[in-house]
């Protein structure tokens, strides 16, 4: 749907009124957009293979009140961003839907504030392909995610294919919570998880993905 100039378009219609005075009309030319969503964010690798994440398993059970994992099968398909951020398309097993992230956060170590926005997907095929002309693609990462739950945290234990074990802390911010509220509690639970000033990531999985394979 195209957003003409009443000007324009009304005379070719012979009644001017009816672009005037049509609401439902003018209001298919205005967008009113959700606030992005906020995570304050951890990612670091996790040293001692199978062993050192079988540990951190333990950990991050403990702190979810002992309750078992979700085990999530994710692969993410990542395109250009000529404006900046990253855009991926996440396929999940059924039944879970596939989702259209786009995500931008500064590349620094330790707790960070990621501003996101996704979608549900239905025909994630077709979307790739229509993204991947458009967008042009960058590559695919696969990877096996333990989800573990910590109130208002998202705890990753995440096999990544081709690169190893991570854990990764996304601290869910409500709309009133200050960045610094949540930097606070990713930094508490990080000293819980074991996780070592050393071992934080600046960059994605898919960046470290693209360095090795370069």
């Amino acid at each position: 749907m195209f957003c003409y100039r009443k000007s324009l378009v009304a005379p070719l219609f012979g009644n001017r009124r009816f672009f005037v005075n049509n609401k439902s009309v003018n209001s298919m030319c205005e967008s009113v957009f959700p606030a992005d969503q906020r995570n304050v964010e951890v990612k670091a690798r996790i040293p001692g293979g199978s062993e050192g994440f079988e540990k951190r398993l333990v950990l991050a059970r403990n702190l979810s009140g002992s309750q078992d994992a979700q085990l999530i099968e994710q692969r993410d398909v990542f395109f250009e961003s000529p404006l900046g951020g990253r855009l991926k398309l996440r396929y999940l097993q059924a039944p879970a839907r596939s989702q259209l992230v786009y995500y931008d956060r500064p590349d620094v170590a330790g707790p960070k504030l990621s501003k996101f926005n996704k979608t549900e997907v239905d025909e994630p095929e077709v979307l790739e392909k229509i993204l991947r002309q458009s967008n042009g693609v960058l590559g695919v990462l696969a990877k096996r995610r333990h989800l573990f739950l910590c109130g208002q945290t998202r705890i990753h234990l995440d096999e990544v294919r081709d690169l190893g074990h991570f854990m990764e802390l996304e601290v869910c911010l409500s709309e009133k919570q200050t960045l610094e509220e949540g930097q606070a509690i990713a930094e508490k639970l990080s000293r819980e998880l074991g996780i070592q000033e050393e071992d934080l990531m600046t960059g994605s999985y898919f960046d470290a993905l693209r360095k090795l394979n370069h």
